[in-house]
């Protein structure tokens, strides 16, 4: 047997490290290649495939996670062992053909596409400690998973027919897997002796099953089912194909119904099926829900439409009774970020609440009393896991930018830091509580899953993602900034990007973008929401200084800050945007006559918004999927904007459309046609209006694109990309005269 040594297995042999000893990739010798759109927007990804769903053993001895080793976009199945941290593919599923001779052949492009976009794995479970459950192209398959086996070649397989399975779990034991295709309810017998079997269907048009979770013990399965009869249907025309179609969908705006949804309880075997009192509207939104340790009763976090009024709820099993536990109510919440879960001894519940003004944990006793803290301080917790003997969080303590793991004691204390690497760690505990499998990223290190101990020591890295020709270019580090908001003096937070060998002494081009709230974060690529980490690195490549600013409706600054958005979409974010402009112009190093802004969907707003109000400010601004029209948004807005009806004056503020006639300056849109959440018909209406102003404006349509036009296949990406990057260069790249 012949060792081949890899470039991936060489940093294998020196897995075992402290985060905080990452070496950031500002550190390499600056290489000859050039970055280029088409690469970094190709497969296989520079950065590797990123670790997704670590989920661990019932033993707590090994994780399953999703991955590939080859930088694509399929995720098969991996293991690795605490032990060794090593990690072993357990699954080698078929992939779609990719022919390599595509060229301008429409029909092998389309091919590529295809199999670009085949994800692999969506689900993944673990039935007890040496099977996994798992969903793939929307059918449920187990595999068995052994020491020293490298993977099973033909997994079996259980189909509910014709159906995709958007929910799966295991009851504990492993014999019974859950499911929901279809809308339905589902069952399988992993010993065989029962045909995968439904267990509830609502029988009707638009009303199915969405999540469900699973007792602890007695066989009970509670879940959410929604109803989206009352929703009206549009049609969004699609011009692909021999003839032009209209494809009706359930869509609803501010003002109209939303979906009604309710909780049900059923037995494994789908009897004795009722519902839960949860009382208030059925338009009420669910937050999420839990089962208490003995099964018996289900803890409901839930809010009204607008998130204003929220309730913690006991919902009894047996007789679907409701008691309040906890309510808590604020006019001006605008994005929640609620999280609940039972306490270990099912005496209590722990919530986070922005009550103080910082979301932070509290502890509230089912015998009734004031909620007690048990975590404080001007920093915020992001998420919170509840383990037998300790809470872990997520949190912003020590820098704004960064997410770091902390652990404390169930009865509250100061909590001890686990992780050190500057950074973002996304954690999931050991049922134990002695590991954490850490997602981790920076601005410097692409994302990887790591090994972290769950009292403070040693991290070990298991993957490393990153291609080897990663080394081969340079990539650029942000730094972080602050200033104040000309519009009420409040500090901003913002992510700087400045070109290779920078020169304060040069004047350079400036963007401000991809505009947007929870911009700023010390990971890779900043949002992650959109893949922007290659188009920023080229965009510094090319000589411009980038700004993320964290408007209005951002996490980790506190209440305050996020509130200040309510019922002003387009308001003080453009102001504060604005500010970044002042702030870097004032440093000396921008050009005020080469400043660019863009961003998508409420960041397209944003930049529209800026160009309509700020004449002058911007040479050219590029709108992706902009949504102009707040009369057109999802219902979901009405947590910023209420009700249509009852404050025509703040949406008529925040729908840029009607400000068009005083745009000034070189305006681009990028929008999908089959886009659900922002018509494309807002971005034709707008055109329109500033074809009959007089004024200049460019539309790149993209007739196979939904709302994320730039995450759904590599050849539309790259044309959108490119499109945006020539627009500014034509007006950023001379002094404009």
């Amino acid at each position: 047997m012949s060792l081949k040594l890899t470039y991936r297995s060489l940093l294998h042999l020196t897995g075992c490290f402290a985060l905080a000893l990452t070496v950031p990739v500002t550190a390499q010798t600056a290489p000859a290649k050039k970055l280029t759109i088409d690469r970094l927007y190709s497969l296989p990804w520079l950065i590797g495939t990123r670790p997704e769903q670590p989920v661990w053993s019932p033993d707590s001895k090994r994780v399953a996670f999703l991955w590939d080793d080859d930088g694509t976009n399929f995720h098969d199945i991996w293991v690795t062992d605490v032990t060794d941290g090593k990690p072993v593919r357990v699954t080698k599923l078929p992939r779609l053909p990719m022919p390599a001779d595509a060229g301008t052949d429409v029909a092998k492009l389309e091919q590529v596409a295809k199999a670009e976009s085949d994800h692999g794995v969506s689900i993944l479970k673990w039935m007890d400690a040496d099977r996994l459950m798992f969903v793939f192209r929307g059918e449920v398959y187990e595999a068995l998973v052994l020491p020293g086996m490298e993977f099973e070649e033909k997994p079996k397989k259980w189909s509910m027919g014709s159906a995709n399975v958007t929910d799966a779990d295991v009851r504990p034991g492993g014999y019974t897997i859950h499911c929901v295709a279809g809308g339905e309810l589902w069952g399988i017998d992993t010993g065989g002796e029962l045909a995968p079997h439904q267990i509830y269907a609502s029988g009707k048009k638009d009303v199915g099953v969405e999540q469900f979770r699973l007792s602890s013990d007695n066989g009970e399965i509670a879940f959410v089912e929604a109803d989206a009869t009352r929703i009206p249907v549009r049609g969004i025309p699609d011009y692909l194909g021999d003839e032009s179609k209209l494809t009706q969908v359930k869509r609803a705006i501010p003002g109209e119904p939303a979906a009604g949804r309710r909780i049900g309880f059923t037995s494994w075997d789908g009897k004795n099926l009722r519902w839960a009192e949860l009382g208030g509207d059925a338009q009420d939104l669910i937050t999420s829900f839990a089962w208490s340790p003995d099964g018996k009763t289900l803890l409901v976090d839930k809010s009204d439409l607008y998130t204003k009024h929220r309730q913690l709820l006991l919902v009894n099993s047996a007789t679907g009774a409701a008691k309040e536990l906890l309510r808590e109510d604020d006019p001006k919440t605008v994005y929640p970020e609620w999280w609940s879960d039972w306490a270990p001894d099912g005496k209590g519940v722990y919530f986070t609440s922005e009550r103080g003004g910082d979301y932070h944990v509290f502890y509230q006793s089912l015998a009734g009393g004031e909620p007690k803290a048990i975590t404080s301080g001007k920093w915020e917790v992001a998420s919170a896991t509840v383990s037998a003997k300790a809470l872990f969080l997520v949190t912003n303590q020590g820098k704004v930018e960064e997410r770091q793991v902390f652990r404390t004691a169930l009865t509250g204390g100061a909590p001890e830091r686990l992780t050190t690497a500057p950074g973002t760690h996304t954690p999931v505990a050991s049922p134990d509580g002695r590991w954490l499998a850490d997602v981790f990223s920076s601005d410097s290190v692409p994302p990887d899953l790591y090994l972290v101990p769950g009292t403070p020591g040693v991290a070990r890295q298991v993957t490393h993602s990153a291609l080897p020709e990663f080394a081969d270019y340079h990539w650029v580090t942000a730094s972080y900034v602050d200033f104040p908001s000309g519009k009420d003096g409040v500090n901003l937070h913002a992510r700087l990007t400045l070109p290779p060998n920078f020169d304060p002494k040069k004047k350079y081009p400036a963007i401000l973008g991809s505009v947007y709230s929870n911009t700023v974060r010390n990971q890779w690529g900043g949002r992650i929401a959109h893949p922007t980490w290659g188009l920023d690195q080229y965009l510094a490549q090319q000589g411009y200084v980038i700004l993320n600013v964290d408007v209005a409706g951002s996490t980790g600054y506190g209440k305050a800050f996020r509130e200040r958005i309510f019922e002003d979409y387009g308001g003080v974010d453009v102001e504060d945007l604005a500010s970044g402009v002042k702030y870097l112009v004032a440093q000396g190093y921008v050009d005020e006559r080469r400043v660019g802004i863009w961003g998508s969907s409420y960041g397209g707003l944003l930049t529209t918004m800026s160009l309509f109000a700020k004449p002058g400010l911007y040479a050219a601004g590029v709108a992706g999927a902009p949504a102009t029209s707040l009369y057109h948004a999802l219902t979901g807005e009405m947590r910023v904007m209420m009700a249509p009806g009852d404050h025509p004056a703040e949406y008529a503020k925040s729908s840029s459309f009607l400000r068009s006639g005083a745009l000034e300056d070189h305006l681009m849109i990028i929008h999908g046609m089959r886009d659900q959440v922002v018509m494309f018909k807002d971005s034709v209406t707008l055109e329109q209006r500033l074809i009959e102003q007089g004024k200049d404006v460019d539309l790149v349509a993209l007739p196979g694109a939904p709302h994320p036009w730039d995450t759904e296949g590599f050849a539309q990406t790259r044309y959108a990309y490119r499109k945006l990057a020539d627009f500014f260069a034509r007006y950023l790249g001379e002094p404009v005269k």
